[in-house]
């Protein structure tokens, strides 16, 4: 059974999944994402080759906060992020984590797998949240299979052969148009309060995130010597092969939710 055909059916199970928790919202989908986080941080852990238990669980501990928190109380869950963030880049100032090996550090780890995409649940929670977070999960989606399909089939040039040696420029710019275009067609059907061209650069701003979130994971794993976080997902990899683009990608779409769309 080739990768394509493995992508297609682990998308068969996960899809209903995550429509079904998306739907029901509230704390249907904050233990939905309890369980995507945990796992993340399981895959993390595997791939820093975690000794300590007692700093394992600590951190564990944190991560699934962060959830938590996005559910029950964002200014407190917006405050943690600061502080964590803030301890994590004065250790790095102070020599105390090397910056060739920032991803390694047990607070980076914290912020990678909890912070970024805990924003589904606050951009679920808001007006209109369910198809707001259900358009850029298909954004983000399509993005990612236009891209793979066209770089696959099509792609010649390579785009990032020092960190992401599959991808292409033809499948990344095919990437791009289609999430362009995508989220115009959403934003327009579903009747967000948003114009075609203001649509066009939220696709965009995606589409871009999308791809930094992508390499971003690629120059860890790169790093850490494995082709892919795990292999829960066959043809995907791990969890955080699935997720990798939207921890980028989410902080940035609740801002332009909250401050452009609604």
């Amino acid at each position: 059974m080739n990768d394509l055909t493995k992508r297609v059916l682990t998308s068969l199970i996960l899809i209903p999944i995550t429509i079904y928790a998306v739907y029901k919202g509230e704390f249907i989908f904050t233990i939905y994402l309890l369980a995507i986080v945990s796992l993340g941080y399981w895959e993390y852990q595997r791939i820093l080759k975690i000794k300590s238990l007692y700093c394992a669980i600590i951190s564990y501990i944190a991560v699934i906060l962060f959830p938590l928190l996005a559910y029950y109380n964002i200014d407190f869950f917006l405050y943690l992020s600061s502080f964590i963030f803030l301890v994590w880049f004065v250790r790095i100032l102070y020599d105390k984590v090397e910056i060739e090996i920032f991803w390694s550090s047990y607070l980076f780890v914290i912020l990678y797998i909890g912070f970024g995409i805990s924003f589904s649940i606050l951009i679920r929670n808001i007006d209109n949240g369910m198809f707001l977070l259900g358009s850029v999960l298909i954004v983000s989606a399509f993005n990612d299979i236009s891209a793979y399909l066209v770089g696959k089939f099509f792609g010649v040039r390579k785009a990032f052969p020092n960190v992401s040696p599959n991808k292409t420029f033809e499948g990344s710019f095919a990437g791009i148009i289609f999430s362009i275009i995508l989220t115009a067609l959403l934003f327009k059907y579903f009747g967000f309060a948003i114009s075609i061209i203001q649509s066009m650069f939220v696709g965009l701003i995606i589409s871009f995130l999308g791809i930094i979130g992508d390499l971003f994971e690629s120059y860890i794993k790169r790093k850490s010597k494995i082709k892919d976080t795990g292999k829960l997902l066959p043809g995907h990899g791990g969890i955080l092969d699935r997720i990798d683009s939207l921890i980028f990608i989410l902080p940035f779409f609740y801002l332009i939710s909250k401050y452009l769309i609604l």
